[in-house]
């Protein structure tokens, strides 16, 4: 009997493995970071059972026009899809228009239902429209620019795509007939950077440090040999960072090791200043304190972690005193 109920429990096992799509054909080719949430898993931690939902709405205001879809859609992206992966091109994040890629269970008339009550109550933002011939809608922005579209893909996949080329794609890819169209150097990333975590970022960031503003020109200079990062997040009561950087050799992953150290006391004082008059900035300051830089052969790994409490005091902090 032993024998038989694990057996089952295997196939159980793989017959769920099976059900998660491949997210990377469905990635349009300008994406350079791709974020995987494991909704489920994030979800049950002790500390996103508190603050789930304001942390979701916090991060959702990183882009109107996906809040607006999701919004629309009347799903939960943290209740009703066990896995979210999102796809970023970094080099077009003003205004940020990710791929988002959500797959769980859900029933697809209610969300289409949502979608034509919200439409009727906001007449503008939401447009039905075709794409590849099939029904999507059109999310709109402030100018043509921002527009997205959105789209049930299949009874357990929906997407939103920063253009009506990127949706299609993602059509196709739901027929099985796309390969992968991500550049070979970030799909090489996620094929040899693996992590069990919840959240787990993986990006090709080669060139990408060009014209970014850093406080030391030796770092701006060390940067530019960095190809590709990863970062992993554990949440359980509390949060817990994990971070690699890839570097030409070991003698590079020293040096940014060392100018790395410096920056994160010289943020974590500025931090700590700033926390004086802005509470929701003291989560960052605990974070800082925590972190360390260390190289590791070619790589730099930076650690950290917050304690669940400073997050949840920075997002309902306590009302200000009553002056007499």
């Amino acid at each position: 009997m032993p024998h038989r109920s694990l057996s089952v429990l295997m196939l159980l096992a793989a017959v769920s493995v099976g059900r998660c799509v491949d997210p990377i054909p469905f990635l349009p080719a300008e994406t350079d970071v791709v974020i995987t949430i494991q909704s489920k898993q994030v979800t049950e931690s002790e500390l996103l059972k508190n603050i789930g939902g304001d942390l979701m709405k916090l991060l959702l205001k990183a882009s109107k026009q996906a809040s607006d879809a999701v919004e629309a859609s009347g799903v939960d992206l943290m209740k009703d899809f066990d896995r979210v992966v999102i796809g970023v091109d970094a080099d077009k994040t003003n205004p940020l228009k990710p791929f988002v890629l959500m797959e769980g269970k859900f029933d697809p008339k209610k969300v289409t239902a949502s979608a034509e009550a919200f439409m009727a109550k906001n007449p503008g933002r939401i447009t039905a429209v075709k794409v590849a011939d099939k029904p999507a809608y059109k999310v709109a922005g402030s100018n043509e620019g921002e527009t997205m579209y959105t789209a049930i893909i299949s009874e357990s996949l929906m997407v939103i795509a920063p253009s009506e080329e990127a949706l299609a794609g993602a059509f196709t890819a739901a027929g099985g007939d796309r390969k992968p169209v991500i550049s070979k150097e970030l799909a090489g990333v996620i094929a040899v950077t693996k992590s069990t975590a919840p959240i787990f970022v993986q990006a090709w960031v080669k060139g990408k440090f060009a014209t970014i503003n850093v406080p030391n020109e030796q770092l701006k200079q060390n940067l530019q040999g960095v190809d590709w990062v990863t970062a992993s997040v554990n949440i359980t009561k509390d949060v817990a960072l994990n971070s690699v950087i890839n570097t030409p050799n070991p003698m590079a992953a020293q040096q940014l090791s060392n100018l790395l150290g410096g920056v994160v006391l010289l943020l974590k004082l500025q931090a700590v200043a700033a926390a004086e008059d802005q509470p929701e900035m003291r989560p960052v300051v605990e974070l800082l304190r925590t972190v360390r830089v260390n190289p590791k052969e070619k790589t730099v790994v930076v650690t950290g972690s917050v304690k669940g409490a400073d997050i949840q005091k920075a997002l309902n902090p306590p009302p200000p005193p009553e002056k007499k």
